[in-house]
């Protein structure tokens, strides 16, 4: 069964479109441009979109569950007590998304699904003094990686985000299967790249022929 609007089928559909259905084994335009091409432009709509709306759409959100954590000893951390622990995730996480309004660390729950409230460090510092929140964990990014001050110490915590690059996330970006973005985004995403990428090269040599042979001659680019 064919899935719609996967990464390969995107720059499938782009390459055609540049190369009117021929795509040649030597072509000056590489698959990885137009992976880059895509990741670029997709994060500038979902910007755009968040920052003016304010709104998320779910197509743009991706999950990593089961993000481990480990114990940071008092010497890893500053400005704590003796005798005081904070946990960190063991990876740090892809490149998010920066976005005016808006943290792109959209939720944290740990591994009973109970909601951690993502904050800033000098928050997090003093949790512990508060009455009636104590004992509630609390997050906050530092140095690429998810640290968390709490009651106790936990094994991993679940995590949405919005990455930069999909494909950095683990076992949810691939090539074959859905992009995260909706499909009535994809003409804007293709037409920002045959605009704005694709316009610039209105003389590039193109490989005609389909062979082991750099067959190049000078040929506009309609896109």
């Amino acid at each position: 069964m064919v899935t719609f609007n996967t990464l390969n089928t995107l720059i499938d559909d782009i390459l055609l479109t540049i190369r009117n259905g021929n795509i040649a084994s030597s072509e000056n335009i590489s698959r990885i441009q137009v992976e880059q091409w895509i990741h670029t432009y997709r994060a500038f709509l979902i910007k755009q979109d968040i920052d003016k709306d304010g709104d998320i759409n779910p197509d743009y959100v991706q999950n990593i569950d089961g993000l481990p954590l480990q114990v940071i000893q008092e010497s890893d951390v500053n400005n704590t007590t003796a005798g005081c622990f904070m946990l960190e995730t063991v990876d740090k996480l892809p490149k998010m998304l920066d976005l005016n309004h808006k943290d792109s660390v959209l939720s944290i729950t740990d591994m009973y699904g109970n909601l951690i409230q993502l904050g800033i460090r000098s928050k997090a510092k003093y949790q512990t003094n508060r009455k009636y929140t104590c004992n509630d964990y609390i997050a906050f990014l530092r140095n690429g990686k998810i640290r968390i001050d709490g009651p106790d110490v936990i094994e991993y915590i679940n995590i949405a985000i919005i990455a930069e690059n999909p494909l950095d996330v683990p076992e949810c970006g691939s090539y074959d299967k859905p992009y995260p973005l909706p499909t009535d985004k994809i003409p804007a995403l293709k037409d920002l790249i045959f605009q704005k990428e694709l316009g610039l090269r209105l003389q590039m040599r193109s490989d005609i022929k389909n062979d082991s042979k750099d067959n190049l001659v000078n040929e506009p680019q309609n896109a």
